[in-house]
Parts: C-alpha cells; structure tokens; sequence
C-alpha cells in the first residue's frame, strides 16, 4: 500500500512537472517577444522561467507558514504566486489565442481571398479550353478546302503551323486548370482547425486552459504539501515536557541547590540522547572545566544526564 503510495505521488510530481514546463515556456516565449536584444531577451526570459516554477513552490511554503501562524509572510507568499499565476497565465492565453486568431486569419484569407480567384481563374481557363478546340476545329476545316482545291502541301503546312501552336496553349490552359482544382481540393480536404470553432467559445476555452495550468499543479503540490512530520513535532515536544516534568517531580529536593539553573534549562533544550559537551556548559555557566564537570555529574546522579562511553547526554 505504500508503494503504492508513493508511486502514485511521483506520477503527480511528473504531471506537475510537465505542466510547469508549459508554463515556464509560454513566459519565456512571452518574455523574449518584447525584447528586441537577444542577450537581454535571454536573461530575463530565463529569470522568467524561474519565478514561473517558484509561484508552485510558493502555494506549499504559505500553507506551511500558516500551519505555525506566520501569517503576515504566508499572506505575501500566496500575493506573489497570485501575481506570478497572473502573468504566466496572461502568457499561456496569449500564445494560444495567437495561434488560433492566426489560423482564422489564413483560413479566412484562403477561403475568403484564394477561393473565388481560383473559381475565377478555373472557369477562364475552361473558356480558353472551349475557344482552341473551336479554333483547332476552324484550321481542320480550312485545311479540308485546301485538299478539295488541290492544294494538299498547302492543307499540310496550315494544320502542321496552327494545330501545333493550339496544342501547346491548350496543354499551357489545361495544366493551369488542373493546378488551380487540386488546389481547391486541397483547400476543402484540409480547413483550418479552428476554422469552425466561435471565437466567443475559443475565448473561454483558452481562458479555461489558462487558469487549469496554473491551479492544477499548485493543488497538487498543496496537497501533497509533507504535514505528517509537522504533526508529529508538537506531540515530540510534548513528550519530551511531560519528560522534563516527571523528572523534575522524582529528583531529590536538594538538586534546585546544587544545580544551576543555566544548566537545568541547557539539559531541558537538548534533545533526548545528545550529547552535552564539557565546554558547552562551561561556556553557558562561565566557569572553569572542572567545575562545569562537577556539576554534570551531579546532574547525572539526579537523572538529568546519563554517562555514556561519549561522555554526558541528556537522560
């Protein structure tokens, strides 16, 4: 069941990640469109990307800092990822509703601009088709004349001169044709994709992809915020008082007297097991070695410290 646990919590570490690769790469395109110097455009796009994955991390420090009610800095961390989801998401619409207003704007010139020159230039060219056939025809005609009047060389140069010039424009005519319907074609098989979508409606789905990457890996982040280790530390804390307490209940009367206060309150702040050194308590009480040694093994005959083969730690 952990392991499953955790498996799943890598998985949205890995969509969080993603998202926010997105994201840094919307700002950073953005970043660098507004400036023209390349070694600027790169510095502060990069500074970008930066402050575009700190506004995650920030949801989960401000949860943090509340949770030990810091709130003036939780407030202002939660007013700078407010401000950083802000412009990330300002980049992250941008980039898409550019890219769709573009794709209107070419289908609109190809349909709108493209289509009727094409019927246009189809039709003259059918025309022209129509008109070197009648002409064909009126050479084939004159050329019979010729033959019936005897002047058959005569029939053969006019056809061999005029049917190879009509040949070649009508070929010229017909391959502009046949270009300007498989372009039509093309045009009707492959529309622009956000052709047939509102633009009221792309508006609110680009809108709504915005703020999606931008909420997603923030929530998921919070959620997976580690609460279970600051739930434990008040309950370790008071353990150790209740400690501290049952000790200072059984220890002999006499030991307020002997031992200073200082070194009480040292013991008290050390965590169960450490190690309290020599010079630590000399330093604290401002004596000699010998005496601060004196008065730790005092303090280990009440209980307060345990001799140990490393010498004294806290009991």
């Amino acid at each position: 069941m952990h392991h499953l646990q955790l498996r799943q919590r890598w998985a949205l570490l890995a969509m969080v990640a993603a998202l926010a690769g997105v994201t840094a790469t919307s700002v950073a395109l953005a970043i660098a469109e507004l400036i023209d110097n390349t070694l600027l455009a790169v510095l502060f796009a990069s500074a970008a990307v930066v402050l575009d994955l700190f506004k995650y991390i920030a949801w989960p420090l401000a949860l943090g800092l509340l949770a030990i009610r810091r709130t003036i800095s939780a407030l202002l961390m939660m007013a700078c990822a407010l401000a950083l989801g802000g412009v990330s998401g300002w980049a992250s619409y941008d980039r898409l509703m550019s890219s769709i207003i573009t794709s209107r704007a070419e289908h609109q010139a190809r349909f709108g601009l493209r289509q009727p020159d094409l019927l246009e230039l189809r039709e003259a060219e059918a025309t022209r088709i129509q008109q070197l056939d009648a002409e064909a025809i009126a050479v084939n005609h004159q050329a019979n004349s010729l033959r019936e009047r005897g002047m058959v060389t005569r029939a053969l140069e006019l056809e061999s001169a005029a049917l190879a010039r009509l040949d070649t424009q009508r070929s010229a005519a017909q391959a502009r044709r046949d270009k300007a319907m498989q372009e039509l074609t093309a045009m009707r098989s492959h529309p622009a994709k956000a052709a047939g979508l509102p633009l009221q409606l792309a508006t609110l789905l680009c809108l709504g992809f915005a703020i999606a990457l931008e909420v997603v890996p923030a929530l998921i982040l919070a959620a997976l915020r580690p609460t279970q280790a600051q739930e434990r530390a008040p309950v370790a804390v008071t353990a150790k008082q209740e400690r501290q307490q049952e000790q200072a209940e059984t220890k002999p009367e006499t030991a307020d007297d002997d031992i200073p206060a200082e070194l009480m309150q040292l013991i008290a702040n050390t965590e169960r097991g450490t190690k309290v050194a020599v010079r630590q308590v000399a330093k604290v009480l401002r004596i000699g070695s010998d005496k601060a040694t004196k008065l730790m093994q005092k303090a280990a005959e009440t209980g307060l410290l345990s001799k140990t083969a490393a010498g004294y730690v806290a009991a």
